[in-house]
């Protein structure tokens, strides 16, 4: 007696041998396992330099994973630098394929940020991150947040003057005691000039970057201009301004960092410029008057 075959509608067809899973069933096999698992990123650096590891990667016969290169600056590559083990390193590909699929959010992320990125690239995201924080400089104010936020809450919480400028652009500021903010259209990074009257001596104008990514390495030049309408006297100054995240308020002034006017002086003429790092050495580049 024959074994009859059932069709479609006659219940479940038998899996010959070799049959390949149907395309849908070959999606759902490919679909990750599991998204709640935690994995100490400490695992993913090089034991040596302790550097992200990113391809290629290579390991002992134990298990101990080095970097590239750390891996070509090693004297002795038969012997394993952590257990001394023989027999060398061999590529990791496995830990390979996981880094290439394994991503981290931005360290910025409580602070706006939706990008996601390999881990070994998440340090050269975080260096230009337009998220990353700065600090309220009012006393006893706790706000920090992206220099996009801190306009907005200086301007909106504190009652803050601000006004937006160019690069490269000569605009005008109308002297008067406090602090007033300058802003490119993007809002990064921001500026903070604060003016203190100083009798009998006149007034001081001081000048701040504030900079996500401040360090010691000065990014912006000014060029300030005033006449006295009471003598009729000219001055300007140049100088490169200090850039700080203000994590530690408003730091003190520095020689350089601001100038002093006649106390008869109503406004002056400022212009904000980019320093060419290629051309650090190099005299200011000419402002051009607004029209």
């Amino acid at each position: 007696m024959g074994v009859k075959e059932r069709g479609a509608g006659g219940g479940k067809k038998r899996k010959r041998k070799g049959d390949h899973p149907r395309p849908k069933q070959h999606e759902q096999m490919k679909k990750p396992a599991g998204t709640n698992g935690s994995i100490d990123l400490e695992l993913l650096d090089c034991t040596i330099c302790m550097n992200p590891l990113r391809p290629p990667i290579f390991q002992c016969a134990v298990g101990h994973v080095i970097c590239a290169s750390c891996h070509d600056s090693l004297p002795n590559k038969d012997s394993c630098h952590t257990c001394k083990t023989t027999g060398g390193y061999n590529r990791c590909v496995a830990l390979e394929k996981i880094l290439e699929s394994f991503c981290v959010l931005c360290s910025n992320a409580k602070y706006g940020c939706t990008a996601k990125m390999r881990y070994h690239e998440a340090e050269k995201h975080g260096k230009s991150c337009l998220h990353a924080p700065c600090s309220c400089p009012e006393s006893g104010c706790r706000f920090t947040g992206s220099t996009v936020k801190l306009l907005a809450h200086l301007t909106g919480d504190h009652k803050w003057r601000s006004k937006e400028v160019k690069y490269n652009v000569k605009f005008t500021l109308q002297v008067q005691e406090g602090i007033r903010v300058l802003h490119s259209r993007d809002g990064v990074p921001l500026f903070l000039v604060k003016f203190t009257m100083s009798p009998p001596l006149g007034n001081i104008a001081s000048f701040l970057c504030v900079d996500p990514h401040a360090t010691t390495k000065r990014k912006f030049k000014c060029h300030l201009g005033s006449s006295c309408l009471a003598t009729g006297r000219q001055q300007s100054l140049d100088f490169q301004i200090r850039s700080t995240t203000l994590s530690d308020g408003l730091p003190p002034t520095e020689d350089g960092d601001c100038s002093l006017f006649p106390s008869s002086t109503s406004s002056i003429s400022v212009s904000i410029m980019k320093i060419e790092q290629k051309h650090f050495r190099q005299s200011l580049l000419p402002y051009v008057a607004a029209s």
